[in-house]
């Protein structure tokens, strides 16, 4: 890592980063020294109070797992001490502990009233949310309650007319008294944010900052699947929230790749960076051309740092004329940068005039051949004017695959990912033909109503120019006011593939836009399983771990066809965790750790047709005759049938998780909105103590021309699962006798603790622990002693829900790790139903 990115993590590992001005160059301890005369002048107190800083919003459903901030950041700034640090940056594969990023961020500069002006979110952050409490970052997936997206027919959520017109921020955008209730749920995992660069704090702390007064609303997708689970797609959409038009309008990323384990000292320092242009690779699902800049480990680490990890522009608005936008979407700028050199020699730029230049500079510079520390910034533009309350739309991928080839990969499938599908969404048979899917709205002059005649692509030969009507041969000199004229304006790129991949003219068709009435382009459809259902894992029970879900993904319609495909579940399981650093019980395991444990199949002469019926679960099964049950049932039935807008209470003496259960079943017996049907399965052959993760995911099936069934989709565990740790279920008063409480490993040693012993965090520090089992349902006090009867920690429990296990991190109350020797116990509970326990263990270091 540069001079400069160190200073970065020092001053992120004081909690001084977001005071510091625009003189990046500078010492990291006059930084230090600046921002904390500046903080004592202004009087700041937490200028970093609406940031989400936790760490928690990760894409962890794929192999690339990418942290996400609220102020267009993507990154966790590894070892610098910041509070979301501990999470994944671009990790890949996932969980492996091998990261490929520091930072990257958004910029965008344009011209206000003739001075450049940018707006960055890396490494200064002049991007912010607002004070306003909603802007957080909201966390989605596809299914969800008001996020239906066309084509699904019932894609206006709230049946107002119009579609996905409240956007997915907290508020009511639409002013209809209701908050988030149509808006596009897109992709497996899905992340949304707003924030702008004119916020009061931001101009305390960057005091030249000259704002172009927009807001961005980004919007951040993941997939998980074999074929899109390398990409991490984004979309910006930038709006102009002031008065005065912003000109000559560039789009950034600026990028600080560091490639390497993170248990390896200084692994960003051996780095090599490039720019790579595809004209166009042809694949299975389509052709796609892409320009993306990367980054990779140069020695690899000993085959430990494969990857090759890239961001690229996969769309924004374009011009077929280049008057008003670029004609084509790629890579209008590669810079980079390494070491701590000024700007005019090759160094960060370090004000608005500087990064303007940087990002209106129309130059790729060669790919770097010394392994460092680099960071890139890439560029697309100019857009010639943004008026007041327009907006620009542009959308990017972070890519990564192994090598080259595979980064070269991962590119095309984003890119193809990204491009979608076409449907006639307008009903209309006469727009979206002879591949003219543009309109051109009159008043209007000089218009090619195919490109091909005007352009003469590279790839000429691969078009039929003989057989186009005589109608493109020239422009339409004028369209009135009011007519509407549809346009071939991507035929250059048709050209292209038709030449390049040598499709013949029927398989041209396949990948042609604007034919059969398609006229409309919906992004971000692909074909994938069945969303996960909700999953909820009891680790306490009696018989095991038991794991329960509902049957949404039966209901889900396949998001291209708009057919209900699911065909059943798998089970899986995950153990043997040790948790390498940059890891968490939030991002997951590796793939290799995950086990089928068992696939249900639904009765449909397709497929080993086991029946859900063995795991359909029926609440109180245990506790309540079959009779009892369907009354409670049927009580509830009555109720919601009586006053359907208000919630039934629950039965006497029933627990919540099962009331709601009950609910459920009552409304989906109804048919009314919420009702849902259970499954239950136990795993009997776990550990107590040992950390486990456990998933539910759907397949479906697919049906062929002539109308035979084969197989489909199948969703990643990654993309639902729970973490548990077993523990022993919580004594009631009249089993808790002699000898009830224990301690486990005793002794506790190095090796008696290996089995579930994990990686230290900030939160564990050790990363070791012992169990105190078949503690009493109650609520309680563990006090911990030496032989000498000094206290050595207090550990409070709560049994009341049926746990029975707590652990101890083997660190003091004082935060010391405790030495080797034998260790007095007590456990009291609240009450008198519970008489106090008293026993020893023994811990050999």
């Amino acid at each position: 890592m540069s001079g400069f990115a160190l200073c970065v993590r020092q001053l992120w590992s004081t909690g001084l980063l977001v005071l510091v001005a625009h003189t990046l160059v500078a010492p990291c301890g006059v930084h230090a020294r600046l921002a904390e005369t500046k903080k004592a002048k202004q009087g700041l107190t937490d200028p970093d109070r609406v940031l989400v800083l936790d760490g928690r919003n990760v894409h962890n459903v794929g192999q690339l797992q990418m942290h996400v901030g609220n102020w267009g950041e993507f990154g966790s700034r590894p070892d610098t001490g910041a509070p979301f640090s501990w999470s994944p940056s671009a990790q890949w594969p996932a969980g492996s502990g091998v990261e490929y990023l520091f930072a990257a961020g958004l910029w965008v500069g344009a011209l206000s009233s003739g001075v450049p002006a940018v707006s960055t979110a890396t490494f200064e952050r002049e991007f912010r949310p607002s004070q306003d409490h909603r802007d957080i970052v909201y966390r989605t997936t596809e299914g969800a309650r008001g996020g239906n997206r066309w084509p699904d027919p019932h894609a206006d959520d709230d049946r107002d007319g119009q579609i996905d017109e409240d956007w997915l921020d907290g508020r009511d955008n639409d002013g209809d008294a209701l908050i988030d209730e149509d808006f596009a749920a897109i992709s497996r995992l899905m992340f949304s944010t707003r924030y702008t660069d004119d916020q009061p704090v931001t101009r305390e702390i960057y005091p030249e900052h000259n704002p172009l007064n927009i807001v961005v609303r980004q919007e951040s997708y993941q997939w998980d699947g074999v074929r899109f689970d390398d990409f991490v797609g984004v979309q910006y959409r930038i709006t102009n929230n002031g008065r005065q038009s912003l000109e000559d309008v560039y789009v950034g990323m600026f990028v600080d790749g560091d490639a390497g384990p993170r248990d390896r000292s200084n692994y960003w320092q051996d780095d090599l960076t490039g720019r790579l242009s595809v004209p166009v690779i042809c694949t299975d699902l389509g052709p796609a051309r892409f320009d993306v800049a990367y980054f990779y480990d140069a020695d690899g680490d000993n085959g430990q740092t494969t990857g090759w990890f890239g961001v690229m522009f996969l769309g924004h608005t374009t011009d077929a004329t280049g008057r008003t936008a670029p004609t084509s979407v790629g890579i209008s700028n590669y810079a980079q940068f390494s070491g701590n050199q000024p700007f005019s020699l090759g160094g960060d730029p370090t004000n608005d005039f500087e990064r303007y230049e940087l990002l209106a500079q129309r130059t790729i510079e060669r790919n770097a051949n010394i392994p460092r520390d680099y960071r890139v910034l890439i560029s697309t533009g100019p857009f010639q004017e943004l008026p007041p309350e327009s907006t620009l739309v542009v959308q990017v991928a972070f890519v990564i695959g192994e090598g080259r080839d595979g980064l070269v990969t991962s590119a095309a499938n984003a890119k193809l990912n990204f491009d979608g599908a076409w449907f006639d969404l307008d009903r209309d048979e006469m727009t979206g033909i002879a591949g003219r899917e543009t309109p051109v709205y009159g008043p209007a002059q000089s218009v090619w109503v195919d490109s091909c005649r005007k352009y003469r692509p590279p790839f000429e030969a691969g078009c039929d120019f003989e057989r186009l009507d005589e109608m493109f041969a020239k422009p339409i000199p004028r369209i009135e006011d009011g007519e509407i004229v549809w346009t071939n304006s991507d035929c250059v790129t048709e050209c292209i593939y038709k030449g390049a991949c040598g499709f013949t003219e029927r398989d041209s068709l396949m990948f042609r836009t604007g034919v059969a009435g398609m006229e409309s382009q919906l992004h971000w459809i692909v074909d994938t399983a069945p969303p996960p259902p909700n999953i909820r894992v009891d680790a306490h029970a009696t018989e095991g771990v038991v794991v329960y879900w509902d049957d949404f993904s039966e209901t889900a319609p396949d998001n291209r066809t708009g057919r209900v495909d699911f065909e059943g579940y798998q089970i899986w399981r995950a153990d043997d965790w040790t948790r390498p650093l940059g890891t968490s019980t939030i991002t997951g395991p590796p793939t290799e750790l995950w086990t089928a444990l068992r696939q249900v199949d639904i009765i449909n002469s397709f497929g080993p047709d086991t029946g859900l019926h063995e795991l359909r679960y029926q609440p109180l099964d245990h506790l309540l005759a079959a009779t009892k049950r369907r009354a409670l049932i049927n009580s509830l039935r009555e109720q919601l049938l009586e006053s359907p807008e208000k919630e039934p209470p629950c039965p006497q003496g029933v627990t919540p998780n099962i009331c709601d259960t009950l609910k459920a079943l009552a409304r989906w017996e109804l048919g009314v909105d919420g009702g849902r049907q259970y499954y239950r399965y136990v795993d009997r052959s776990m550990h107590l103590g040992r950390p486990y993760f456990y998933s539910v995911v759907a397949f479906d099936h697919r049906i062929d021309t002539n109308g035979s069934f084969r197989s489909g989709e199948t969703g990643a565990p990654a993309s639902n699962f729970e973490y548990v740790e077993p523990g022993s279920v919580a004594q009631p008063a009249y089993a808790y006798g002699d000898g009830n409480v224990y301690v486990v490993p005793n002794p506790a040693t190095k090796e008696s603790m290996a089995a579930w012993t994990l990686g230290p965090t900030n939160d564990d520090p050790s990363g070791i622990k012992v169990e105190f089992r078949n503690l009493p349902r109650a609520r309680g006090v563990i006090r911990i002693f030496t032989l000498a009867g000094d206290l050595v920690q207090t550990i409070s429990f709560d049994g009341r829900n049926g746990n029975g296990t707590v652990d101890w991190d083997l660190v003091s109350r004082n935060g010391q790790d405790i030495t080797s020797g034998v260790y007095l116990y007590s456990v009291d509970s609240d009450g008198n139903q519970f008489d106090r326990k008293i026993g020893k263990f023994t811990v050999i270091r």
